[in-house]
């Protein structure tokens, strides 16, 4: 992985307190991000977020909302991927999209990714 992504993503991690790992594998690139649930105020507990997607372009995405349970996915068309870059950057505002959401209450530690 590039100095730059592991700079964006170090920054990502600071400004919003969202840990994420992203991987650059022989045959699939996978995104971890495990993001905090407020409780009382204070970020108490994590729940963890997992998308996954083969080396092409055609931009097909499994999205795993609780990667300890691999019976729940949806599959995405986030469009050309032609980069872990280009993964990352589609990734980032989803993450963040499902952190605001269940900070928001919308739905009980799920975010976007639940369904």
């Amino acid at each position: 992985m590039a100095i730059g992504l592991k700079e964006r993503l170090k920054k990502f991690e600071q400004e919003h307190e969202i840990y994420v790992d992203a991987q650059d594998l022989l045959n699939y690139w996978m995104i971890t991000a495990r993001i905090p649930k407020k409780g009382n105020g204070v970020h108490s507990t994590h729940y963890m977020r997992q998308f996954i997607t083969a080396r092409h372009e055609t931009g097909v995405v499994i999205v795993l909302p609780d990667p300890e349970v691999y019976m729940t996915y949806s599959v995405e068309d986030w469009g050309r991927l032609e980069s872990i870059d280009d993964f990352v950057d589609k990734a980032l505002p989803r993450i963040l999209a499902d952190k605001e959401e269940s900070d928001a209450g919308a739905q009980e530690s799920c975010g976007k990714s639940c369904g």
